[in-house]
């Protein structure tokens, strides 16, 4: 009896995302009907995250796949469905070019016959067809998620974590983006320092020098350290106040650039913000203020009066240098004027500043003086301060209880609290707001980093350094204060 030589069968399995549990159902169904027709399987191919739509070239299986049925080396080839094969006609020409008859789980196609190339075409059509209404669909969902103030998936802001589905169903709410903790409190601490003066520069190697990284990726597996570029994108980003950017009509165009967006482009979002809106309106306004002096981190300053104080001679900003042998310095810029060294200096003017800010009146320092009710405002603080100081005096005699004087105590501070707000000056609140009123003021500012340090300088005072003179020293105190004019502003 003569023997009869099986079928040589191949089995091809794509799928557009990276996941291998797609295509290993695939093989099981194909190679189960392969069984069932008493075919004999002598190859797989498998192209894992690879588009329908795209062209499958060299290095891919489907390129192997057309040389070897080309080549003869099978005779039927098994797909799960025609879809997995491709769905642009132009693949199809490929495979009845090549003269493969073609098996499929669900039906068979027979794409070496004039009959079977004409299903294939309609069913490709129409897999098409079908892909692009769901696609259309998803778009559509997506632009109604969005005016509801719900974030489609992708990549995630720093500072939160995606909820899946899964979660958000179990807890019965849409909220997709969670707040995630220390990485929440590094966006909060950019922000502060940010609007405090501190550069961007000197911001990123304060979080890398605490170890901080951004979330981890395939590049950065432990995540990368921060730099200036980063932090701009986070300052710009209206995801942190709790706001959503909605696309205008047509789409992004050339894709989503965060210096764009406005406050009226954004819907509020669904997730608890990480700061406030007036915050990131803020640090915006900053970022694109055209006189805010940024060096991109790459050279940033060492000493503290570098740049910001001035020649009392020529009033250019005076340089930090080596001076001589090596020991830290400033001088005038045309080098005609001065040379002083610096550990004196910075020594004196830190000690100006301390006592300022130590003062009972020091905050008077927040105060907008360019408003024209300036004294009529400090006129109402002290009133509505005197008051609060009578509520003290009579809870301390018993005129008035306890509750009474909280509820009056409560009052008189919002007044307060609205006075100053009245007549403070917003850059200088965001530098100065939480040192001023300290109980050591020496402690908390020995504390602050050189750039906080340098930011307040800069918004308080004007250094001016003359100079000494002939044969003259300034190292003492008494001389530094001789020589060095300290001009509030």
């Amino acid at each position: 009896m003569a023997s009869t030589t099986p079928t040589r069968a191949a089995i091809y399995a794509r799928q557009s995302i990276a996941e291998p549990e797609g295509i290993r159902r695939q093989v099981e169904a194909c190679t189960a009907l392969a069984s069932a027709r008493g075919y004999e399987v002598v190859a797989t191919y498998e192209d894992n995250n690879v588009s329908g739509y795209k062209s499958r070239g060299a290095g891919t299986a489907f390129d192997r796949m057309l040389s070897d049925a080309r080549a003869g080396r099978f005779d039927v080839l098994i797909v799960r469905k025609l879809d997995r094969l491709g769905r642009s006609l132009s693949t199809i020409e490929s495979l009845t070019t090549a003269k493969v008859a073609t098996v499929t789980t669900d039906g068979e196609v027979d794409l070496a016959s004039p009959a079977g190339r004409l299903i294939a075409n309609v069913l490709t059509a129409v897999a098409r067809n079908e892909s692009e209404v769901k696609a259309e669909r998803r778009v559509f969902a997506n632009a109604s998620r969005r005016t509801d103030g719900v974030p489609t998936s992708g990549r995630v802001p720093f500072g939160y974590r995606w909820v899946t589905a899964k979660e958000r169903a179990e807890r019965g709410t849409t909220q997709a983006y969670e707040v995630d903790g220390d990485r929440a409190q590094d966006v909060r601490d950019i922000f502060e320092a940010f609007l405090a003066g501190v550069p961007l520069g000197g911001i990123a190697r304060e979080l890398n020098d605490r170890g901080r990284r951004t979330v981890p990726s395939k590049s950065h597996p432990e995540g990368a350290p921060f730099r200036a570029v980063t932090l701009r994108r986070i300052l710009l980003s209206p995801y942190y106040a709790g706001l959503l950017p909605v696309p205008p009509e047509g789409g992004w165009g050339e894709g989503y650039n965060v210096e764009s967006i406005t406050r009226e482009s954004c819907v509020p979002g669904d997730w608890e913000p990480i700061v406030g809106e007036e915050t990131w309106l803020a640090a915006k306004e900053r970022l694109g203020h055209p006189g805010r002096r940024t060096n991109g981190g790459r050279t940033a300053r060492k000493w503290l009066l570098s740049g910001l104080a001035v020649c009392g001679t020529c009033f250019e900003p005076v340089r930090a240098g080596g001076g001589e042998a090596g020991i830290h310095s400033y001088r005038c810029r045309s080098m005609a004027h001065f040379m002083r060294r610096g550990v004196p200096l910075d020594r004196y003017v830190e000690s100006v500043i301390v006592e300022r800010l130590s003062r009972p009146d020091a905050a008077d320092l927040l105060l907008d003086e360019e408003r024209p009710d300036a004294d009529e405002l400090r006129s109402e603080r002290l009133a509505v301060q005197a008051r609060l100081d009578n509520v003290v005096s009579l809870v301390e005699d018993g005129t008035l209880t306890a509750e009474s004087a909280r509820t009056a105590i409560r009052r008189l501070r919002e007044e307060l609290g609205g006075i100053d707000a009245r007549m403070t000056e917003a850059g200088r609140v965001d530098v100065l707001g939480d040192i001023v009123g300290q109980a050591d003021i020496s402690a908390v500012w020995a504390s602050l980093p050189l750039d906080r340090k340098r930011a307040v300088l800069d918004v308080v005072m004007t250094v001016v350094v003359h100079t000494v003179g002939q044969g003259g020293r300034s190292q003492s105190m008494e001389r530094m204060a001789a020589t060095t004019e300290i001009r509030w502003k």
